[in-house]
């Protein structure tokens, strides 16, 4: 199933437009961390336990921007840092939840939201991994929908729950 659209697709909802600021550049990285895990109730090296619309529980902690290589945060990588308020958004109120399982048996859900920003139509990916009975926050990133290409493969597995229109 890696790599593949799910036969189950479908279009996913109509991307929200909300009055989310974005967060401003040019901060230390711990002061997005701390402002993203406080959406959640916690301080920045705290770790959340959620339950997702799946019935999934969910670890969300400062592992979603951890450089799981080397260490050390990447919550700057890539311009994602003014994102994490949609981040921790896409985590809450996901527009679809997917699982997709691995070529080893890994197996990862994937949440999946779409943001109209200004004028800006933006996606929100966000990874959590099997670890036993939880489900840990493994990687979070905005991208930009000029091109949907890469998005839509990320739609890959099997259809989870998706966010009723309204």
């Amino acid at each position: 199933m890696v790599g593949r659209v799910a036969e189950n697709g479908g279009k996913m909802p109509q991307p929200r437009r909300l009055q989310i600021p974005l967060l401003p550049t040019g901060q230390p990285e711990r002061f997005y961390l701390e402002r993203f895990m406080r959406e959640f109730g916690e301080d920045r090296d705290g770790t959340a336990m959620l339950e997702a619309p799946t019935g999934h529980r969910l670890a969300v902690s400062k592992l979603l921007f951890t450089n799981h290589k080397q260490g050390g945060l990447k919550i700057a990588k890539k311009g994602r840092a003014p994102y994490v308020p949609y981040i921790a958004e896409a985590i809450k109120r996901p527009d679809e939840i997917r699982l997709v399982t691995g070529d080893f048996g890994d197996r990862s859900l994937h949440f999946l939201s779409r943001y109209e920003i200004a004028r800006d139509l933006i996606g929100v990916l966000v990874v959590f991994v099997a670890r036993g009975p939880v489900w840990e926050g493994w990687t979070g990133y905005q991208m930009p929908l000029k091109s949907p290409a890469y998005f839509e493969s990320k739609r890959a597995g099997l259809l989870m729950w998706r966010r009723p229109e309204m």
